[in-house]
């Protein structure tokens, strides 16, 4: 296909993607921020991580207004308000000195400007695209699994190499370009998306969405997929370093999660198009289960990078199966609030598992308790989306060609 064409197709997962993992590719490095601020500042390492846990839990703070926010305004120009000012909290960490000081930068302005983009990027992919939604998620996700790898390889070095405030100042300058493209290339972007041919679905869907307990099974999905994801990128570095794993090897491990994890969005969304959530939903935690076991038996280096691929592997297919699960149940003016209501669970979870870790070394000297309640959240994962069945939605739509996305 034309490069042309598959830019006017997929231009809007692609910009989501751009903000999805710039965002991320950030604040899922906080570790490698921390352990270099933590010794320059003369922190305890537990009460640093203590402070990005609450960070997590405080964005679900910002969820229900920030969903209110995009549904009044629209994704776009949420999206473009709110990048320049994350851009700018992240540089301002550079000048902190004290740890309420870090407080008050991620919980107060991070955690609502983190909240609205990612909001506002689920939004514009699941009202842009309908039967391709789980392909389209997929790219977007692809992306911040690409972003990840990228910047956490890039923030690494330049921690590494000019200390950790040239690293946040080189994190603010990343989120800054990124927001310039947005604008440049989102123009028209973001307005209804064509409307398909007039059919009632087959069930009424609620205008009440905190009605539906369809919503309740699909928050206990997003929470137990968050811990899931958190767990790759929050334990999994610490785990190596504390079994005598080098620091900068641990990262390069991370960064292959973050690739993988970009494979797993693609092929996720892919097979979720063609044949259900569901079926995406048991192979991944399958996937999960099977590197989780083999990253706790500690093998050699081959294998050892082969369970690190497949959990981010694993992670990439629940995470874009969920959003685009999400789409799927909910539709029309109830859409936005839904899926600021998941992030809330989503938020809870991602706090759960990065506080969960620290507290499991803690009592026991080790990260046992983390992995079996990885395993159980992923087996939870599962047993919600079935019920939560959004293949009922799906065979609800019209089959008719895929709109293409508005802009």
């Amino acid at each position: 296909m034309h490069v042309t064409a598959v830019w006017h197709r997929w231009r809007t997962a692609l910009l989501a993607g751009l903000v999805l993992g710039v965002v991320f590719g950030v604040v899922e490095g906080f570790s490698i921020f921390y352990s270099a601020f933590v010794v320059d500042l003369g922190l305890d390492r537990a009460d640093a991580s203590g402070m990005y846990a609450f960070y997590l839990l405080t964005s679900v703070l910002a969820a229900p207004p920030g969903a209110r926010l995009v549904a009044c305004f629209g994704p776009r120009r949420v999206i473009a308000a709110a990048f320049p000012v994350f851009a700018a909290a992240v540089a301002a960490c550079a000048l902190l000195s004290s740890l309420w000081q870090f407080y008050a930068i991620y919980v107060l302005v991070l955690a609502a400007t983190t909240t609205l983009l990612v909001v506002a990027s689920q939004v514009l992919i699941s009202a842009s695209y309908d039967r391709d939604r789980g392909k389209a998620t997929g790219i977007a996700y692809a992306c911040l699994g690409v972003g990840d790898f990228l910047l956490f390889t890039v923030l690494g070095f330049v921690v590494e190499q000019a200390g950790w405030r040239v690293g946040y100042l080189a994190g603010g300058a990343l989120g800054l370009a990124g927001a310039l493209v947005f604008l440049r290339a989102s123009r028209g972007l973001g307005g209804p998306a064509p409307a398909l041919p007039a059919e009632k679905p087959v069930e009424p869907r609620p205008r009440r969405p905190l009605g539906n307990p369809v919503l309740w099974l699909a928050c206990t999905a997003a929470l137990a997929a968050s811990v899931t994801d958190f767990f790759t990128f929050q334990t999994v570095v610490p785990y190596l370093t504390s079994q005598g794993w080098g620091t900068s090897l641990s990262g390069f491990m991370l960064g292959l999660a973050g690739l993988s994890y970009a494979a797993g969005q693609l092929a996720g969304g892919a097979i979720s198009d063609r044949w259900s959530r569901e079926l995406v939903a048991v192979g991944s935690a399958a996937l999960f289960l099977a590197g989780l076991v083999v990253l706790w038996l500690l093998p050699g280096p081959l294998l050892l990078t082969g369970a690190v691929v497949l959990l981010g592997l694993s992670v990439g297919c629940t995470i874009g199966c969920r959003v685009a699960a999400v789409g799927d149940l909910f539709a029309g003016p109830t859409l936005s609030a839904a899926t600021g209501t998941v992030h809330i669970a989503s938020a809870i979870g991602s706090a759960f598992a990065t506080w969960f870790g620290g507290l499991s070394y803690s009592l026991t000297g080790h990260y046992g308790w983390s992995f079996a309640v990885a395993g159980g959240f992923a087996c939870l994962w599962v047993v919600a989306l079935v019920l939560a069945a959004p293949r009922r939605a799906r065979r609800a739509l019209p089959a008719t060609p895929e709109p293409l996305a508005a802009g």
